[in-house]
């Protein structure tokens, strides 16, 4: 040992003893990026939180007929319980026609949750389609593909669901396309051909940056075909702004669901939704009837806030330099 330490290596017929990771500073563990992704999004407070409350509401929402004391449009058993102010008994109150507030809003997230989570899967679908096609191809594809995307993004959003939200009611074709009046699919496909197309510039960003890496040449060189490289290479890559626009895409379209039932034009309004009640509370607040407007609005509310807080929290997560800049 005496000559290891004088002369920096062991003397003839000497081990050297093994030396630690701990003594040279080096770290054995090695972190994959989808822990590395998940660490630094539970060190984001607020994301964590909001990812909390948006599972309870799933969860209430999903478990509707156990924990709700009435059906979404059942009366409450009481004889003219109309417009009762909350109470021990009825937490939320009751509406106009004598109905539980508090089952309705559970149930009715179910609609809205639906809804919105359906609509970000089908726009992540289609913008991830047409952005990963248009970035990896290039040229004319890709200008026109652009183009048709600036164009719906053009379109007053709005005045266009209420426009196209008229057609099935004229046109059958249409009807079987899109979905019967009122339904649920209309609403869904609706607000989702309006809503991939932040999805598809976000997705073309990210291939036109990764088309010309070494991996990508590498996969030419072997042969790969386009169709293969995009769904094998570049769009795995880009999963993490994807994941993060369809978070975002949520509450959108929970919001816009929202309006567009507030103005009579969203589900049929004997479907309980967040957008429906929020619709059957229109006046009530001048007659002193809060609890009508309130606990719609805060459960609209809460949600949209808890799924753009977690989307924040998803972005900083899959790209920690935005968060820096931002610092």
């Amino acid at each position: 040992m005496t000559d290891i330490l004088a002369h920096g290596f062991p003397a003839e017929g000497v081990t050297a003893p093994p030396v630690s990771d701990e003594v040279l500073g080096i770290v054995a563990e090695s972190v994959s990026p989808g822990r590395m992704v998940l660490r630094r999004f539970l060190r984001h407070r607020a994301a964590l939180v909001s990812a909390v409350i948006l599972g309870l509401l799933i969860l209430a929402a999903f478990l509707a007929p156990w924990i709700t004391p009435y059906e979404a449009n059942e009366r409450v058993a009481e004889s003219g319980a109309l417009l009762l102010a909350p109470s021990s008994q009825y937490w939320f109150g009751t509406d106009a026609i004598g109905r539980d507030l508090f089952s309705r809003i559970i149930w009715g997230g179910r609609i809205s949750l639906f809804i919105g989570i359906s609509v970000a899967i089908s726009a992540a679908l289609i913008g991830t389609i047409i952005g990963a096609v248009a970035g990896y191809t290039g040229g004319k594809l890709d200008n026109f593909l652009m183009r048709v995307t600036d164009g719906f993004l053009a379109f007053p959003l709005l005045v266009t669901l209420l426009i196209v939200r008229q057609i099935p009611d004229k046109q059958p074709w249409a009807s079987s396309i899109l979905g019967p009046p009122g339904s649920i699919r209309l609403m869904v496909t609706l607000l989702s051909l309006v809503a991939w197309m932040v999805t598809a510039r976000i997705v073309r960003g990210v291939v036109l940056s990764l088309r010309e890496k070494e991996f990508i040449e590498s996969a030419r060189a072997l042969g790969a075909s386009n169709l293969r490289i995009i769904g094998k290479h570049l769009v795995p890559n880009s999963l993490g702004p994807i994941i993060v626009a369809g978070t975002l895409t949520v509450a959108g379209a929970i919001a816009l669901e929202s309006t567009i039932s507030y103005f009579g034009f969203g589900v049929d309004p004997t479907t309980v939704s967040w957008g429906n009640l929020l619709s059957d509370s229109k006046g009530f607040i001048v007659q002193g009837k809060w609890w009508m407007v309130l606990f719609p609005s805060v459960a609209l509310l809460l949600t949209i806030l808890a799924v753009n807080f977690m989307g924040d929290g998803l972005r900083d997560a899959f790209d920690p330099k935005q968060s820096k800049e931002r610092a």
